[in-house]
């Protein structure tokens, strides 16, 4: 055992080597009001393991050198003595490089089973990446099997943003394209679990320019990078993308994903799909969600997805949707961030809800008052102003506002007589096609009749 000569090394008049100057007067204050025999316990513990770290750092041989160091490391990590670790660490690192890099490995290959145990070990173990930091490049291994340790600890504790900000701390430069996109996708992944969106699309991104770098028999990252990417995009309250994006991934077929995960990121892309802002884009998109089998066989009889195969028939349809019945159940199956409150004082659901009631209106009416307005839509019509002002402002709505009347005037879709002006031209062209091609007929038909036809 170290210890079993406490004794005759607490009398020695050696400093404390293992500690740096500031811990030292730390540990002094702690000793000078101490109980006298705690303190000397401390004191004659601290020397004996300076001591056994003096004699090991000192040896000639290497593998008497790594048992002893190894001997001193596991002391601390029995009693759960960060600091200790931490001066272990000090002088290890002030060794020769190659003797250094292996005693560090070491380090780090006996603490990271212990790091979910103690917040002291966990202290430690961020003391020794900080003291590796300027020389991260030449302790690149146990730089490395300390931060996936770290990892593996904030994530059984639920510390998903320390444990992304670890990971994200790797040397990448001795790294392939393929390892470094599967890294970022990695971290991507863990900072979702956060909410910290801002950070998970950086790092999307960088794996983004990577991934043609990854086989293509490599599935697996190349799926976790597509639902990675879709998640950032409707953590960021790109919608619209998103549920491009999970559409496309709910079409996948791959032994190893089962149909209720398929229907599930189909239940995802029509969730922002009617959360996204009116406009063409998102009519394409419902659309094409709704020509899906899919809704009408696995969701409109899951008691999870109903309300969303409800909504979005209804949208479809071109029909008012009802914010007290329709919306209500589906609102109830979002994740906190789709229910965000937004700087109109609208929450995401129900600005997604008066714009699309806003331009169903656009079918019924040629105008309309804004006080009907708000009776239909169950807003004031002061709010429903403001949302068909902002409506017709970015391209979404095609009316007018007379702010006279108070009322709303929505654009003709053509003169009396149902011809739409919008495609004019080419209904010219598409009659004066028609008839080219009778005259064609009418002149083949003359002259196969004609006597002069037969000369």
């Amino acid at each position: 055992m170290l210890l079993h000569d406490v004794g005759g090394l607490a009398s020695s008049t050696s400093p404390l080597l293992s500690l740096a100057r500031g811990e030292e007067r730390l540990l002094q204050d702690f000793l000078s009001s101490a109980p006298a025999p705690l303190a000397q316990m401390e004191e004659s513990l601290t020397r004996a393991l300076s001591s056994s770290l003096t004699r090991a750092l000192s040896s000639s041989c290497v593998e008497a050198k790594t048992a002893g160091v190894v001997a001193v490391m596991e002391e601390c990590i029995a009693q759960e003595d960060g600091e200790g670790l931490e001066a272990v660490v000090s002088r290890i690192i002030s060794e020769d490089g190659n003797a250094s890099r292996q005693l560090m490995v070491a380090f780090a290959r006996r603490l990271g089973p212990h790091l979910k145990k103690s917040e002291a070990l966990e202290g430690a173990a961020l003391a020794a990446l900080r003291l590796m930091g300027s020389q991260q490049a030449a302790f690149e291994e146990a730089d490395g099997l300390l931060r996936h340790s770290l990892f593996d600890s904030y994530v059984a504790e639920g510390s998903f943003g320390e444990a992304a900000r670890t990971l994200s701390g790797l040397n990448v430069d001795r790294k392939s394209e393929a390892e470094k996109a599967g890294l970022y996708v990695k971290v991507a992944e863990t900072f979702l679990e956060e909410d910290e969106s801002v950070e998970a699309e950086g790092f999307v991104n960088r794996a983004s320019s990577l991934m043609h770098f990854v086989s293509t028999d490599d599935w697996a990252l190349q799926l976790r990078y597509r639902v990675t990417l879709a998640r950032t995009l409707d953590a960021r309250r790109k919608f619209l993308e998103a549920a491009v994006s999970y559409y496309e991934l709910s079409q996948a077929r791959h032994e190893e994903i089962s149909t209720d995960d398929l229907v599930a990121l189909l239940a995802k892309a029509v969730t922002c799909a009617l959360l996204g802002p009116a406009g063409p884009q998102r009519t394409r998109i419902l659309s094409t969600l709704s020509k899906d089998e899919r809704v009408n066989a696995a969701m409109a009889p899951s008691q999870d997805y109903a309300s969303h195969a409800t909504v979005l028939s209804k949208m479809c349809a071109g029909q008012l949707v009802s914010p007290k019945t329709d919306v209500a159940a589906f609102e109830a199956t979002l994740l906190p961030h789709h229910k965000a409150l937004l700087p109109d004082g609208l929450t995401i659901p129900e600005r997604a809800t008066i714009q699309h009631n806003m331009v169903a209106l656009s079918h019924v009416y040629d105008n309309v008052y804004f006080d009907e307005v708000g009776r239909l839509l169950d807003i004031q019509p002061a709010k429903a102003m403001q949302v068909a002002a902002r409506m017709i402002a970015d391209g979404r709505l095609d009316a007018t506002i007379d702010q006279v009347d108070a009322a709303l005037i929505f654009a003709p879709t053509g003169p009396p007589g149902g011809l739409n002006t919008a495609n004019f031209d080419r209904d010219v062209a598409l009659i004066c096609t028609d008839v080219n091609a009778v005259y064609d007929k009418v002149d083949a038909i003359l002259n196969a009749d004609s006597p002069l036809s037969n000369l």
